[in-house]
């Protein structure tokens, strides 16, 4: 008896320990430059996978998000949450910005006017300069073409007056099949087709110019994200 009371007291002996142990995890805070944005919780141990939730998203609006140089983000969006950012949290202190813009601003000094057509599956489709930090960043901001259903186009102004002479056409469609070209050029009046002959992995994104001549059409289909 009293070797089994021994025994049930070095368990719970050590189960205090890792108790105490596992409570007394420094946290770190998570701190929010500007409003909007959700989290379960204010602080978070190193190591924890962190969910913040954007939702407070205004009409012909753009938006960028951005942490530590040093924290890897990821951006997703949910219909009912808004945008969801997802990253690890180091050892220290965090704090997550958002920058805003009116995407309507720009049209004062639009050059080019260009018209987007979806014939492959309902997407959020993105125009951008192709700038260094537009290549390597994951974050978008909101959708520049916004989202076509199958079969739907939309004319939208490009802003020249940042000199651009490329630009990065990347695609999500709604379950999360990814698409891009680059070194696309454009001009006043061109179409964008975005197109297949069979399934969605083989769609073409064609460059047409404001003579109906097809300048290029390239295999588009990048990967499925979040797929491992």
């Amino acid at each position: 008896m009293k070797r089994t009371t021994r025994v049930l007291t070095c368990l719970l002996g050590v189960i205090l320990m890792l108790t105490l142990f596992g409570c007394g995890r420094q946290k770190y805070k998570l701190q929010f430059d500007g409003s909007g944005f959700e989290s379960k919780k204010t602080a978070y141990a190193a190591g924890d996978r962190v969910s913040v939730y954007y939702g407070m998203i205004a009409t012909d609006t753009d938006y960028h998000f951005y942490i530590d140089a040093d924290v890897s983000m990821t951006q997703d969006y949910d219909d009912d949450r808004g945008y969801v950012l997802t990253f690890v949290m180091p050892a220290h202190d965090v704090t997550l910005h958002v920058e805003s813009n009116n995407s309507m601003e720009y049209m004062q000094g639009e050059t080019m006017r260009v018209t987007f057509l979806n014939a492959v599956e309902t997407a959020d489709v993105w125009i951008l300069p192709q700038t260094e930090e537009n290549v390597k960043s994951s974050l978008w901001g909101t959708a520049t073409i916004g989202k076509l259903g199958v079969g739907e186009q939309r004319e939208v102004g490009i802003d020249e007056t940042d000199g651009a002479e490329t630009y990065i056409i990347r695609v999500i469609d709604d379950d999360h099949a990814y698409y891009a070209v680059k070194d696309v050029r454009l001009g006043d009046g061109y179409s964008i087709r975005f197109q297949t002959s069979d399934t969605k992995y083989d769609a073409v994104i064609e460059i047409v110019d404001a003579d109906e001549n097809v300048l290029t059409a390239e295999p588009a289909f990048v990967g499925v994200l979040g797929a491992r």
